[in-house]
């Protein structure tokens, strides 16, 4: 889904937690990190999208909501799982130990006490 960093911000606190309609207050929204200027149009948009639904007063992110933000947030770490193994790959050759104790963190097979012992113990 294309959304700005903004709107994805927004999903993600009503993800967390619900967020009082902004035509009331727009003290929750800042205090959130959420702006408050921006907020009437952001919210009614992830509603056209189905992401968020009005339940009472409060902004709520919808299953479908829930689901997209957790699946960036998966995407996101997978990501970063990947960077890390490509950093050890590019330093193996001047850090050969720490290079395949991150390759193995990254892939779940060894815990990250085990990888802080070193492969030379974990193997």
């Amino acid at each position: 889904m294309d959304l700005t960093d903004a709107q994805w911000h927004l999903l993600g606190e009503l993800v967390s937690v619900g967020l009082t309609d902004p035509s009331g207050s727009t003290a929750a929204a800042a205090a959130r990190d959420v702006d408050p200027q921006s907020l009437s149009a952001e919210v009614a948009l992830l509603a056209w999208l189905k992401l968020a639904c009005r339940v009472d007063d409060q902004w709520v992110a919808t299953d479908l909501g829930a689901a997209l933000h957790y699946r960036r947030l998966y995407e996101s770490a997978a990501l970063r799982l990947s960077e890390v193994a490509r950093l050890a790959t590019a330093n193996e050759a001047s850090a050969p130990e720490l290079a395949l104790a991150l390759r193995r963190f990254a892939q779940g097979s060894i815990s990250f006490e085990e990888a802080l012992r070193g492969p030379q113990r974990t193997a």
